[in-house]
C-alpha cells in the first residue's frame, strides 16, 4: 500500500511530533516484506525536523516533498494564488509522478478543517472526486474559540466543503469528546475512528543528580528546593496566572518552573506582563527553562519533583500520560471532557481538579459577572452567532456558594486575585482554605507513591505505546483502502452542531476569547 500523508509544515512540535510518532509506531507492526512507501508532503517550513528518521524506520520507504500551496496562507503566496483547482491539481500531479495511484493510497491528512489554508477542504474533496480515499484527522477545531480561524473560512466561501462526505471520506479524531460532536454532526460512525496519539516510552531521562545540578547552576534553583515543574508554551489558554497562584501557596521551599515562551508576537504582551507580576510579587517562579540556554525536554523533567498543568484547554491532553512515564506525579487542573478517556483505560488522577476555587468577594460580583458576559459577547460576535436568550443565567450559573473559579477569570482579575493572595498570610490560607487538596498534591513524594506512578505508566503503555498506536493506525489505513472509492463529496448533513457544541456558554472561559491588554 502507498501512504501520502499531508501536513502544512514540519516544524517541531504539534502535530510534527504526532506524524513522527504515528510513523515510528506504524513501523514497529509491519512485516519485513511489505515494504510500504510513504510520502509526506509539507509546505516547505521544516525547522528541527528528524533529517534521519528515513534512516530510522525498517520497513516503511519514506520520502519528503515539498508543495509550497500546502502552507498557510500567511505564510507563502502561493498557498493563497489559485485556490482548490492549483492545489489538487498541484498534489494529483505529484501523485502521478511518483506512481500513487487513487486504487493503492490512502491520503491521511493533519488538521484540514483549522481554517490556516482555506484552499486544502475543497482540494481534498476534489481528489476525493478522482476516488483518492482520505482519512482526515482532525487535532484542533476552528469551531473551539478560534475565531480568527473561522472567520477566513467563512469569508473565503468554503464552509460547506470543510467536512466533505463520501463513503471513502473518513475521518479520525483525538478523543471521546469529538468523537461524539463528529457523530452528532452526521459523520458515519463506519467511517469514523479515535486514533489517540501515541505516547513513546520516556526510557531517555538524565540522571535526577546531574539533571538537578544543571538546573542550579543555570537558574539558581537549589538541589534541595522542591521543583514543580509545568512542560508549557505560555500561551493564553495555558492559564500561565495559576501555575503563578499554585507558587504563591506553596509551601516554601517550592519553585514553580515554565518552560518556553510563547512564539505568537499577539501572545507576547500578555506574558510579559505575568513575568512583570510575578517580580513584582517576588514569586518563586522562573520561566523559559527550556528556552535556549535552558535545559532539555528531557532534563527537565528529571530535575522535576512534580509536574503541574493549569491548562484550560487541551486537544489530546500529552501532559496526563508523559509525566507518569517520567515517574513523576502529576497535579494541577483535570480536563474532564480529555481525561475521562484516559480514567476509562485505567489512570489514576488523584491530584487533579476540574476547578480552582477564589472567593467571588475578591473579585466582586458585579465586575465578575460583567467581564464574563463581555467576553462571552465578543466571542459570540466574532462566530456571528446570536444570543442565547438565557445566556446570563448560565453564565450566572459559573458562581456556586459565593466562589468562583480562577480559571473563569480575565487576566486582569487573575492578577488582581494574585496580588489579593500575596498581601497577606490570612488571605492565602483562605485560598487554600478553598481548595483544601492544593496542600495535599504539593506534599506528594515520588517515593511514596512509586506504586500508583508504576500502575499508570503500565495503562499508557497499553494503549498509547507504539504496539497498541501502530496496530490502530495499521487497522484503520486497511478500512480506508477498502472502502469504495465512487461518489462525489457531499456537504456535512447537520455542520452547525460543531459550532454550537464547541461555542457553548458552559465551555468558555474569557482566557479562551479576546486578547487581554496589561492596564
Amino acid at each position: 500500500m502507498n501512504l501520502a500523508i499531508l501536513h502544512y509544515h514540519l516544524n517541531r512540535g504539534g502535530v510534527t511530533r504526532v506524524i513522527e510518532n504515528q510513523l515510528a509506531a506504524l513501523d514497529a507492526v509491519l512485516r519485513p516484506g511489505e515494504r510500504w512507501r510513504v510520502a509526506l508532503l509539507f509546505g516547505g517550513r521544516r525547522n528541527d525536523w528528524p533529517e534521519d528518521l528515513p534512516e530510522k524506520l525498517q520497513v516503511i520507504r519514506l520520502s519528503l516533498h515539498e508543495v509550497p500551496e500546502l502552507d498557510y496562507d500567511d505564510q507563502c503566496e502561493q498557498s493563497r494564488a489559485g485556490g482548490p483547482d492549483k492545489l489538487a491539481g498541484r498534489l494529483a500531479e505529484l501523485f502521478a509522478r511518483i506512481g500513487f495511484t487513487p486504487q493503492e493510497t490512502v491520503l491521511h491528512v493533519h488538521n484540514h478543517s483549522l481554517g490556516k489554508n482555506v484552499s486544502l477542504p475543497a482540494s481534498l474533496a476534489r481528489l476525493a472526486g478522482r476516488g483518492y480515499p482520505l482519512l482526515l484527522q482532525i487535532h484542533d477545531f476552528a469551531e473551539d474559540f478560534r475565531p480568527a480561524n473561522y472567520r477566513r473560512i467563512r469569508d473565503a466561501g468554503v464552509a460547506g466543503a470543510l467536512y466533505p462526505q463520501a463513503p471513502h471520506i473518513h475521518y479520525a479524531v483525538l478523543n471521546g469528546r469529538d468523537y461524539e460532536i463528529l457523530q452528532a454532526a452526521g459523520v458515519d460512525v463506519g467511517r469514523l475512528y479515535r486514533l489517540p496519539n501515541p505516547v513513546p516510552e520516556m526510557d531517555h531521562l538524565p540522571p535526577r543528580p546531574e539533571a538537578r545540578r544543571l538546573l542550579a547552576d543555570r537558574f539558581g534553583i537549589g538541589e534541595q528546593e522542591q521543583f514543580v515543574l509545568y512542560p508549557v508554551r505560555c500561551i493564553r489558554r495555558k492559564n500561565v496566572g495559576e501555575a503563578l497562584l499554585y507558587s504563591a501557596l506553596a509551601p516554601p521551599g517550592t519553585v514553580v518552573g515554565l518552560t518556553l515562551p510563547p512564539l505568537n508576537p499577539a501572545e507576547l504582551p500578555i506574558y510579559q506582563s505575568w513575568k512583570q507580576l510575578a517580580a513584582e510579587l517576588d514569586l518563586p517562579v522562573c520561566f523559559e527553562l527550556g528556552a535556549p540556554g535552558g535545559l532539555s525536554f528531557a532534563e527537565n523533567l528529571a530535575a522535576a519533583d512534580l509536574i503541574l498543568t493549569t491548562s484550560l484547554a487541551e486537544g489530546f491532553g500529552m501532559v496526563f500520560l508523559e509525566s507518569w512515564l517520567a515517574g513523576r506525579p502529576l497535579l494541577g487542573r483535570d480536563l474532564p471532557e480529555v481525561t475521562r478517556d484516559f480514567i476509562k483505560m485505567g489512570l489514576k488522577l488523584d491530584w487533579l481538579r476540574p476547578q480552582l476555587d477564589i472567593p467571588l468577594d475578591w473579585v466582586g460580583a458585579d465586575t465578575f459577572r460583567q467581564n464574563l458576559l463581555a467576553a462571552y459577547r465578543r466571542t459570540l460576535e466574532a462566530y456571528d452567532r446570536e444570543e442565547p436568550k438565557d445566556l446570563v443565567e448560565q453564565l450566572d450559573a459559573k458562581i456556586n456558594e459565593g466562589k468562583v473559579d480562577f480559571g473563569d477569570l480575565d487576566e486582569t482579575l487573575q492578577q488582581q486575585v494574585l496580588r489579593t493572595v500575596c498581601g497577606s498570610e490570612k488571605n492565602r490560607r483562605r485560598a487554600l482554605q478553598c481548595n483544601p487538596w492544593i496542600e495535599r498534591s504539593l506534599s506528594v513524594r515520588r517515593d511514596e507513591v512509586c506504586e500508583l506512578i508504576t500502575e499508570n505508566a503500565r495503562a499508557i503503555g497499553q494503549h498509547f505505546s507504539h504496539q497498541p498506536s501502530g496496530q490502530r493506525l495499521l487497522q484503520t489505513y486497511r478500512q480506508v483502502a477498502a472502502s469504495p472509492h465512487d461518489g462525489q463529496p457531499q456537504p456535512l448533513p447537520h455542520a452547525e452542531r460543531i459550532l454550537d457544541r464547541f461555542v457553548n456558554p458552559t465551555r468558555f472561559r474569557p482566557l479562551r476569547g479576546q486578547s487581554f491588554v496589561s492596564r
